[in-house]
């Protein structure tokens, strides 16, 4: 939904909106007769919880207008949720002739120095419960993308599941090969519906808490992390990460003026938490309070303590 839909729900449900930009104005429904028409109910155009500056109550997007209305972290969007999008049969095919789990490699290889390079050490677990694998240069498979040249060479592939299945792949370039070394090197690359999907969600499943991650190598420091591919949510996504009953935000710190991750991962969490009764629960963490600018940059033992103190804290607040 864009913002010129918004403004139309919220024109057709309060009679009148004033504003432009991030904000909008609307009467306030929680005010009293006295105050309600004075306009200081604030509505973000790219965010989930509205406040008024009167009364002070805040109500989710989804709750001002009638639950009519799926709020994304970027914007609204009149897509239909259950539309069924065309699979790419290659998607359900690992890429490679040929491939080396990673717990098989040197340590000098390539892809286990871009894995330690990230805290990355349980070579065993990426082999065999995610079936990550190495695809040597004689094992790789090409991909027409126009005029850039993709292969599977010298990439690493991180399988993705859901339910007992796999739906698809992603492929990583590495630092130090000849193809990762490239100048058009595309890094990421994976031709299945991602916005359908959270990377390891069938394992993450088994756990009463989930932490909510951007990569795929982020979520690999937490046996309940999951991956979103990127600072968007799908609606999928966003129900998908709801079954959990306890839910930790932990994507990017802001970077650059234009950034804005951690407003909406803050909004998402506020959405959450005022629109279930206290049945879930849901916090976020901002990592550049900790020196740090993503999952990335921490070993897997300090973000878990990290992730427990703040638990403890933001939850006890409350």
């Amino acid at each position: 939904m864009s913002n010129q839909i918004l403004v139309d729900a919220l024109k057709k449900k309060f009679g009148k909106v004033k504003g432009s930009g991030d904000w909008l104005r609307i009467p306030c429904p929680t005010c009293s007769q006295h105050n309600k028409n004075k306009m200081k109910r604030y509505v973000p155009t790219n965010g989930y919880t509205s406040n008024c500056f009167i009364c002070g109550q805040k109500l989710n997007l989804h709750e001002l207008l009638d639950g009519q209305y799926m709020v994304g972290p970027d914007t609204f969007t009149d897509y239909d949720e259950d539309e069924v999008k065309e699979v790419d049969p290659r998607a359900l095919e690992l890429p490679y002739s040929q491939a080396v789990p990673v717990n098989k490699l040197p340590t000098t290889h390539p892809a286990i120095k871009f894995l330690h390079k990230d805290y990355l050490y349980d070579l065993d677990a990426y082999s065999n419960l995610h079936k990550i694998v190495f695809v040597p240069y004689e094992g790789g498979v090409i991909f027409s993308n126009s005029s850039v040249f993709i292969t599977s060479a010298e990439r690493l592939v991180f399988p993705v599941y859901f339910e007992q299945k796999m739906v698809g792949w992603q492929m990583r370039s590495l630092p130090g090969t000849f193809y990762g070394d490239m100048e058009k090197d595309v890094r990421y690359y994976h031709i299945f519906n991602k916005g359908d999907y959270l990377y390891n969600y069938d394992q993450a499943k088994s756990y009463q808490r989930v932490i909510v991650t951007e990569g795929v190598k982020k979520a690999l420091k937490f046996p309940n992390g999951v991956a979103t591919w990127g600072t968007g949510l799908s609606r999928k996504q966003l129900r998908l990460i709801q079954s959990w009953p306890e839910i930790v935000m932990l994507l990017d710190a802001d970077q650059g003026k234009n950034n804005n991750t951690q407003t909406r991962a803050r909004e998402f969490v506020d959405n959450i938490n005022l629109g279930n009764n206290g049945v879930k629960k849901a916090i976020n963490i901002d990592l550049s309070r900790y020196e740090a600018d993503s999952p990335d940059d921490l070993p897997s033992n300090i973000l878990q303590q990290i992730v427990e103190q703040e638990w403890n804290v933001q939850i006890n607040q409350r």
